[in-house]
Formats: structure tokens, C-alpha cells, sequence
């Protein structure tokens, strides 16, 4: 169904804009938005037929007038993650940028303010962090090579059609820029060392050079963040670690808790990602035919296997976001699976 409308959805922007489109951003959105409204419809229901037309109604016209001033909202620190208590930042630990999944090694608070979620990761080889909202989309990444970054897919829209690249500096670090038509808009991209054996990039929208650099400028490499996930995974073949770390953290006080995903592998390139969601109110868990320790688990499609740990859906990748491991050991590492911490409160994960 999902390889059908990546065609769909790549050949009409194709159409639109005249560039190479990714359509995995715009699909993973549409999930997520299609699992908030069912989440909202079964709530509806269970609240009766009278209660649930009157609320339905509200809806309806709630979200095409975007939030209002009533609606519960945190404030954008909701979106950062836990500090690291005696971690240095990429600037004392240059070495240690992407070699560590459970750590960022900058941080990005000025950066927040108009996004409604935001995207966390860290290891094999890379740190990012992607932010996104109606006033403004912007994504971040640093690693120890140049190669690291060229090797990310990227996740903000654009014309497909890059010009050439200009020195630039952010700061009093030497640097580069270049941008990529957007409509109205141009989809900058910033490249620097913010410190020898490092290099960042910042992707964000923007009208000049020097705004999109003037951006770049205000992230922070003094500090670092703990990449934290609500769950362990307790049990992994012989010979597997972890490997990168990965978190969505939004802004609304009923659900500022995304998704998370951890990527476990080992030395001979075998990899799979074990992803938690939190569970729609009102899904029963549907029960299992394959035994996940405690657990009990069930096929999607011929690679996936999903079960349900309250309060989140939990899904192993074997391939697409894994290779390698076979389905008994996929199950293993799902029977290691534990919650950890409230799922609203990222400093207890």
C-alpha cells in the first residue's frame, strides 16, 4: 500500500516542482496524523453517539484553522531533550560525535520556537536533530566527515535543482552555502567546521545567505543531550550492541511523547530497528501466534513483527530499516523489550 503511494505522491511533486522528491517524510506524516485521528475517533465513540457527533464537529473544524489559543500547548523547551549530567559537547569530545547513540554533543534551544516536533538521533556516525511546524522547518546534522553528511537523505522539500556553492562563514568558522529553489522560498544549506575533525550542516528555509548563516550561528557545541528512549532492549543475539538512537518528542501535554526507535547490529553489518509508539485508546491488543519471551507477537507483512506492550505498539524492522537478522532473532530482541520511565516525562527514560 505505502510503496503505491510513495509513486503516487513522488510523481505528482515531480510534476509540481521538477525535481527528484523523497516521499518517506510526507508518508511517515501521513501515518502519524492518520494514527492521531483514529486515536481521537475511538475516543469519540466511547463517549457515545450524541457526545461524539458534538465533538466530531469541533474537530472537523479545529484542524483546518490550526490550534487554538486554548488548546493545551507546552512551552518549545518540551522538545528538548534531557541534559547530560558530565558530558562534554562536540567541541571538548570531537571524537566522540556519532560514535556515542545514547548522546548529542550540541544543542539547538534557539531553534525551536516555531516548531511543533522534533526529531532526535545519534550514532553510526551521525547526530541530528530535524525540527518541524507551520512556522518553519529546519534539520541539523554533525559528524566527523563531510562524507557522513553527503550520505543523509534529504528531508525537506525543494525544486531538486541545487546551485553551486559559495564560501560562507558562520561565526568566525570558515564554511560553505548553497540553496535549492522552494516556490517562494529557497531551501538553504549551510556547511562548516565548527571546530577541526568536525563538520555540521543546517537545512532551513530561508530568503538570504546571510539568514540562513545568521540560523546556523546559533546552535551550541558546549553542551550535550541524553538520546533517551521510554524502553530497554534487554536481550540481543551474541555479538550485537547498540547501535543509534532515535526520538520524536512533540509539544501538546496529551501526547508529547512520539515515537522512538533503537538500532541494534553487530560487527558483520547485520542491523534492525526496534521502533514504540504510543497505543490508540480503545485498541485492544490483538493477540499473537509467535512467542516474544513474555510477550506475545504477530507478523505485518513478511519483515515486520509487531506486538503490543501498554501503553505502546511495538514493531521490530527486519529489512527496510534493518538486513540481516532472521525473524526468530528478530523475536528475541522483541522478548528483551521493557518499558522504562513515564512516557510523558523524558527525564525518567
Amino acid at each position: 500500500m505505502f510503496s503505491d503511494l510513495d509513486q503516487q505522491l513522488t510523481a505528482t511533486l515531480q510534476q509540481r516542482a521538477g525535481g527528484d522528491v523523497d516521499p518517506t517524510p510526507i508518508v511517515e506524516h501521513a501515518r502519524h496524523r492518520g494514527r492521531r485521528l483514529r486515536l481521537r475517533r475511538r475516543g469519540l465513540i466511547a463517549g457515545g453517539v450524541a457526545a461524539a457527533c458534538v465533538a466530531v464537529t469541533s474537530v472537523v473544524l479545529a484542524f483546518p484553522t490550526g490550534r487554538g489559543s486554548d488548546d493545551p500547548i507546552m512551552p518549545a523547551a518540551a522538545l528538548m531533550l534531557p541534559e547530560a549530567s558530565g558530558q562534554s559537547g562536540a567541541i571538548a569530545r570531537p571524537e566522540e560525535v556519532g560514535a556515542d547513540p545514547a548522546t548529542v554533543h550540541f544543542s539547538t534551544e534557539a531553534l525551536v520556537d516555531g516548531a511543533e516536533w522534533a526529531t532526535w538521533s545519534a550514532g553510526r556516525g551521525t547526530e541530528s536533530v530535524e525540527f518541524r511546524g507551520p512556522k518553519g522547518q529546519a534539520r541539523f546534522a554533525l559528524a566527523r566527515s563531510t562524507t557522513a553528511l553527503d550520505g543523509l537523505q534529504q528531508t525537506l522539500s525543494s525544486a531538486g535543482r541545487p546551485q553551486p556553492r559559495a564560501e560562507a562563514r558562520v561565526g568566525d568558522r570558515p564554511g560553505v552555502a548553497w540553496f535549492d529553489p522552494s516556490g517562494d522560498r529557497k531551501l538553504w544549506f549551510v556547511r562548516w567546521q565548527p571546530v577541526g575533525g568536525l563538520w555540521a550542516q543546517l537545512d532551513t528555509y530561508a530568503t538570504t545567505q546571510d539568514e540562513a548563516t545568521g540560523t546556523a550561528a546559533r546552535v551550541r557545541f558546549d553542551t550535550a543531550r541524553r538520546c533517551v528512549v521510554p524502553f530497554r532492549l534487554e536481550s540481543v543475539p551474541p555479538g550485537g550492541r547498540l547501535l543509534g538512537c532515535s526520538v520524536t518528542l512533540g509539544r501538546e501535554r496529551d501526547s508529547r511523547f512520539v515515537e522512538a526507535s533503537l538500532v541494534v547490529g553487530d560487527d558483520t553489518g547485520r542491523w534492525l530497528t526496534v521502533r514504540a509508539q504510543p497505543a490508540p485508546d480503545g485498541n485492544d491488543a490483538r493477540s499473537g501466534d509467535l512467542v516474544a519471551g513474555p510477550y506475545r507477537a504477530r507478523r505485518q507483512g513478511s519483515d515486520v513483527l509487531e506486538m503490543t506492550v501498554r501503553p505502546c505498539v511495538v514493531e521490530a524492522f527486519r529489512t527496510g530499516w534493518g538486513s540481516g537478522y532472521t525473524e526468530a532473532e528478530g523475536l528475541t530482541i522483541l522478548g528483551g523489550y521493557r518499558p522504562a520511565g513515564d512516557l510523558d516525562r523524558p527525564d525518567t527514560w
